[in-house]
């Protein structure tokens, strides 16, 4: 592995050795491929320079961010503000830019940016993310936006029901029907009308990330991965399908229910609805019935404050998809969603539990292994 890796390092050591001439937020790759003309090109630079300044207050007014164009997709270029902080290092500057590319593309004056967001350690290049931008030349300056529009240029589009489909391959219509039905249902239990929604169906959580502009991130999880805009009613799926139940979940919460929010009673409902990780809920309980049926003698509050998994289940998630439950066939999903408003911190669930279901850490363990064994 560190064979393959150390050409990569070369590509981001060498210009963080030596500073280019360029504005001091950004060094230039010796690799880059820069406009010939020079007038665009200094135009370019300087840009850049005042995009760089300006990304992480996205939304200010901005002469080189089209303010107007996030307002529509307010997920814009979220995944590079205040990229350069170093959170481990203490350090708000550790991770530098670097234009690596630059590269034409159709129609005349919008060229395809790549930019590098790396810091040294001992020495050693440390690749944080790999970050593609699209500049416009507007002949007084460029403006910059997210690289969605060109990364989704061929990709097909259909409307199923009120779900509004961007898919680059196929699309598996039952799924799509299914989710359909699914999204008019959960509108159903939170009292509003189904959300028409505009679903990028991604093949994988790699193909999300550079929907969302982002080649490589260091701190990413490629297993699962969506992300949404619920002013705009956006729903991007990383999971390779048209059904993504567990997620939609979460985005209904986010639009319809007002805040303070228990983040984990929420897993609880995504649970209860979809289960986990690609794991049905019904998975999901049975691998907490197992754990708790070879762990006799282990005290379940443990368990739930310790957040322990079986694999990617978290079982702390699956105690509060099975409470959930229990309320919603007794009273009814208006009742549920009331045990979901709990500030977003252990205190505010233990809160919540205790009013809710009486719960405490003496009586936890007798609790839940008595709702076990009556499920």
């Amino acid at each position: 592995m560190k064979s393959l890796l150390w050409p990569l390092c070369l590509l981001f050591v060498l210009p963080l050795a030596t500073v280019a001439q360029s504005p001091s937020r950004y060094t230039i790759s010796p690799l880059a491929k820069l406009p010939a003309d020079s007038l665009l090109k200094a135009r370019l630079l300087i840009s850049l320079d005042g995009f760089l300044k300006d990304k992480d207050h996205p939304g200010q007014p901005s002469v080189y961010i089209d303010t107007a164009y996030l307002r529509g997709y307010r997920m814009g270029f979220e995944e590079i503000v205040k990229v350069e902080n170093s959170a481990k290092r203490n350090d708000t500057s550790f991770y530098k830019a670097q234009l690596q590319n630059v590269i034409k593309l159709k129609p005349e004056g919008e060229y395809l940016i790549k930019l590098g967001f790396v810091g040294l350690a001992d020495g050693q290049p440390v690749v944080r993310m790999i970050y593609s931008i699209i500049a416009r030349d507007r002949k007084d300056r460029f403006v910059f936006y997210p690289a969605r529009d060109y990364v989704i240029k061929d990709w097909k589009q259909q409307w199923v029901g009120n779900i509004h489909y961007l898919y680059p391959y196929t699309l598996d219509m039952a799924a799509a029907r299914r989710f359909d039905h699914f999204n008019t249902e959960v509108a159903g239990w939170f009292g509003a009308k189904p959300v028409k929604l505009h679903y990028y169906h991604c093949s994988d959580a790699q193909e999300l990330l550079r929907v969302k502009g982002v080649d490589y991130d260091a701190n990413a999880s490629y297993m699962r991965r969506g992300d949404s805009d619920k002013d705009n009613d956006i729903f991007m799926s990383g999971v390779g399908s048209p059904w993504y139940g567990h997620d939609l979940i979460h985005f209904y919460c986010d639009k319809f229910l007002p805040r303070p929010i228990n983040r984990a009673m929420e897993e609880g409902l995504a649970y209860y609805a979809d289960g986990g990780w690609g794991e049905s809920y019904t998975t999901c309980l049975g691998l907490l019935k197992k754990y708790a049926a070879d762990h006799p003698g282990e005290d379940l509050y443990r368990v739930f404050k310790n957040n322990v998994s079986v694999g990617d289940i978290s079982l702390k998630f699956t105690i509060n998809a099975l409470l959930l439950q229990d309320v919603i066939r007794r009273q009814g999903f208006p009742k549920a969603l009331e045990v979901l408003k709990a500030e977003n911190n252990d205190a505010g669930l233990e809160q919540s539990l205790h009013t809710h279901f009486g719960l405490t850490p003496t009586n936890f363990n007798e609790n839940i292994r008595k709702r076990l064994g009556a499920s």
